[in-house]
Formats: C-alpha cells, structure tokens, sequence
C-alpha cells in the first residue's frame, strides 16, 4: 500500500465533501456548506470570518429601496474590501455566498437572501 501525498488526501477529502454536499442538495443558488464555497474559491479562513461580520452589518440594509443587481454590487464591493479577486466574482457567486451565509449563520440575512432568490433570474448575470 503506497502513502498518499498530503496534496492528494486533501484533494479526495474536499471532492468526497463536495459529492456529499451535492447528495444533499448543493446548488450554486442553494448552497449548503460556506466552507467548500470558501475552498472552491481559495477565500481564506480570516476573510470567510470577516464576509460573516460584514453581512450582518448589511443585514439591515432597505432592499425594497434597490434592485437586486444593485444589492449584488454592493454585497460584492464589501467583499472586495478584503478579497480583491471578489471584484471577478460572477453575481451568481455573489448570491450564493449571500444565500449561504443567510441560511445558516445570520439569520437577519434570510429575508433579503429570499428577496433576491424570487428576482434573482431577472436580474443577475448568471454567468
């Protein structure tokens, strides 16, 4: 039996997560796990955590008062603040990090996350 590189277990580990994730309903408009979006997007740990403070501040935000093209600008311009390749992040990517984030770590964030899931085909550059 031969000793798998550390490469190539993390490699298995994260694509066995990502076929369990998918067996669970994985989509990108409804994504089930922020940290395999986080790997699949190589956003580092201390970011993930701060794209969680920032959302809650932007929890609050008046959605009915703005288009959801322009709540994907602004979630995305947040998000480049401290993760610069965010400024490529497709609206599709944007929304499923928003999503994410509002399903299962703040919850304040769920109402505009649904708002922007009823809209979101649309509105949003899918590519």
């Amino acid at each position: 039996m031969t000793n798998l590189e550390l490469e190539d277990q993390l490699r298995l580990l994260k694509d066995g997560l990502t076929e369990l994730a998918i067996e669970i309903g994985d989509t990108q408009i409804s994504p089930k796990s922020l940290s395999l979006l986080c790997l699949d997007f190589e956003v580092p740990v201390d970011i993930r955590d701060s794209w969680i403070l920032e959302f809650r501040k932007l929890s609050d935000i008046e959605y009915k008062k703005y288009s959801s093209k322009e709540i994907i600008t602004i979630f995305r311009n947040k998000m480049q603040e401290r993760f610069d390749p965010a400024k490529e992040f497709s609206d599709l990517i944007v929304f499923s990090f928003i999503r994410v984030i509002s399903k299962n770590l703040v919850e304040e964030l769920y109402p505009l996350s649904c708002y922007l899931l009823d809209d979101f085909s649309f509105a949003a550059n899918l590519n």
